[in-house]
């Protein structure tokens, strides 16, 4: 291993014991990990609180075992690379980053003062990015660029539907779809209609207190051509209504036991490219890469933010898990929690 000046062996870190929710949630010190071959340490700064968090705690994700206990949550963030693996050569220790970390493999998440990562999953974060702003990038941007342009094949001057699109994938996705030339209609509450314009969208649509079916009707007669779900469970009634023939239908994979799908048949009945999607190691680093240089070079901007302690972080999964959250909630380490981040601690909406 390479590094800096020598690291502690402990770190504070807020981990769970059980697969029982948010309030399993607690501060621990913990060994501050060494990173192996092909990995980096990372001092965190800031990381972002997404939907898979919770989900984690509550044992719905096969892939997080027993064994993984106690578990720190975490699947992305921000930070200050501080030691290397062996052959790693594509990152310097001093060197800014956003990630994503290795909580899939086994060796933790980013709710702790140090996290790993592999050298391959950092994208080097330039200087006029800050690392809340950046935060809000990884997994709602990753999964949000793989649906449209990989699963759901947007193209310029198609019109997309984006289900949720005052949450972070959704705040992501009409942007990659804006830059792309096409038409967008998104929904939200009344209290983000604001915020969809903003961004663009040809057709907001308040869902609590307009009929969503009418009003994209109205804006494209014979259906969309692709509908991108970033919610899922049932949020729209009869999607395949929505799509024209022929077309896709994407949704962000929830991982929930029994989420209601739509139908099947429906879909088939008109001839409709069904997807699930989700982020992969192979090619999230591309959809990062391209994402951080979108918005540092100020083609897309980080959704509206609110950043807490990490001292917080059972109270802003449950937040999450409870949705309608604006934007992206953003956990601050606390030696990173100035006076500039602290006047974000609101709640926007």
């Amino acid at each position: 291993m390479t590094g800096a000046p020598a690291l502690p062996s402990t770190m504070q870190a807020m981990a769970m014991d059980g697969f029982t929710g948010p309030q399993a949630i607690r501060a621990r010190d913990l060994p501050v990990p060494v990173p192996g071959p092909g990995e980096a340490l990372i001092r965190i700064a800031a990381v972002g609180v997404n939907p898979a968090d919770w989900k984690a705690c509550a044992g719905f994700l096969p892939f997080l075992p027993d064994s993984f206990l106690p578990l720190v949550p975490g699947f992305d963030g921000t930070g200050t690379v501080v030691a290397l693996g062996e052959g790693v050569s594509a990152l310097q220790v001093g060197e800014r980053v956003a990630f994503l970390s290795s909580l899939p493999l086994g060796r933790g998440g980013t709710w702790g003062d140090y996290a790993i990562c592999l050298a391959a999953q950092a994208v080097p974060l330039p200087d006029n990015l800050s690392f809340a702003e950046a935060a809000t990038i990884p997994v709602p941007g990753i999964s949000a660029r793989e649906a449209l342009l990989v699963q759901g094949k947007l193209a310029p001057g198609e019109r997309v539907l984006v289900n949720g699109g005052s949450g972070g994938t959704g705040l992501w996705a009409i942007q990659i779809a804006r830059e792309l030339g096409a038409q967008i209609a998104a929904t939200a509450g009344p209290a983000n209609q604001d915020l969809l314009a903003s961004l663009g969208v040809h057709c907001p649509i308040d869902y609590r207190h307009e009929n969503v079916a009418h009003k994209v009707a109205q804006w494209a007669p014979e259906g969309v051509d692709l509908l991108l779900d970033t919610v899922g469970q049932g949020s729209i009634a009869d999607p395949a209504a929505l799509i024209r023939p022929g077309g896709r239908h994407v949704a962000i994979e929830t991982m929930l036991p029994h989420e209601a799908l739509p139908d099947a048949e429906r879909f088939a009945a008109k001839g409709i490219a069904a997807t699930r999607a989700s982020a992969s190691y192979e090619s999230a680093p591309a959809h990062l890469a391209a994402l951080v240089a979108a918005t540092a070079q100020g083609r897309m901007t980080p959704p509206p933010l609110e950043t807490l302690s990490s001292s917080e972080a059972a109270a802003a999964m449950a937040r999450v898990r409870e949705g309608h959250v604006r934007g992206k909630i953003i956990l601050v380490t606390d030696d990173h929690l100035t006076a500039k981040t602290a006047a974000t601690m609101k709640d926007p909406a």
